[in-house]
């Protein structure tokens, strides 16, 4: 992570970026700054799958096919994107050497779950 965190400041200079994972002395304070939108990237292990609500967010996991990365942790981490305000543009990437069955039923779930979303608004529902 803070190999990826370095990389990615040296070829973007002007962003504000940082890491937290939960041995991180200030996680409180740079989570509370990723809420504000402090940062345009912040790389993080998985503290951030559950209970944590931000605007305008895309996200990528690296590493998906890792056992670590179930399929409801997918599904978790992929529910980060966007939940809050008008934004719905966000993106979930997985990135992966090798499919596992859990990325694959993540993928399927998701697909139902934005194709049912979908559906609520045209219905009106």
């Amino acid at each position: 992570m803070k190999e990826m965190e370095g990389a990615v400041r040296r070829q973007e200079a002007s962003w504000l970026i940082t890491s937290v994972s939960s041995q991180d002395e200030k996680r409180r304070e740079k989570v509370q700054s990723a809420r504000s939108q402090m940062y345009k990237v912040l790389f993080t292990t998985m503290i951030l799958e559950r209970g944590v609500t931000f605007e305008n967010v895309s996200v990528v996991v690296l590493g998906a096919n890792h056992p670590v990365f179930t399929k409801s942790a997918l599904v978790q981490i992929a529910g980060r994107v966007d939940r809050k305000g008008a934004f719905t543009e966000g993106e979930v990437i997985f990135f992966y050497d090798q499919m596992t069955e859990a990325i694959r039923q993540a993928i399927k779930e998701l697909n139902e779950m934005n194709q049912l979303a979908r559906s609520w608004l045209t219905d009106g529902v």
